[in-house]
């Protein structure tokens, strides 16, 4: 199994509410993705894959700010339906996921909107963090 590969699997097994999981090479090829079961795609997959290049046009125009404030970790986006997070990973590649705003988990189903539903970012590094030291 690809390091990648295990890096989905890990990420979709750590948190319900994730229901999509992709990563993408410097190009914005989708190399590896994996969808939760029984979900649909509110996004086509083509608008999916522009809104990666986006991402990673962003990241590369962030990078001429890294000498000041660092090299960056990860980006949230909001929406009313979901959440995006974008995560740099090694040689120009990008863990993309979207997590459903109203909690798809059983611990919190009853639940009809939370706004502030938050993400364990930093449950979701250690995993990113683990593959990376993978060989």
């Amino acid at each position: 199994m690809d390091k990648y590969e295990k890096l989905l699997n890990m990420i979709m097994d750590f948190n319900e509410d994730i229901r999509y999981a992709a990563v993408s090479d410097s190009n914005g090829q989708i190399l590896w993705n994996s969808q939760r079961t029984g979900l649909k795609n509110l996004v086509p997959i083509e608008e999916t894959k522009q809104t990666l290049m986006r991402a990673l046009n962003a990241w590369k125009e962030n990078a001429n700010v890294k000498n000041y404030i660092g090299s960056g970790r990860y980006s949230i986006s909001s929406y009313e339906k979901i959440k995006r997070i974008t995560i740099p990973l090694d040689n120009g590649k990008l863990l993309f996921c979207t997590l459903s705003n109203t909690p798809l988990s059983k611990a919190t189903t009853g639940r009809k909107k939370s706004y502030g539903h938050l993400v364990d970012m930093g449950k979701i590094l250690s995993i990113v963090d683990f593959i990376k030291s993978q060989k």
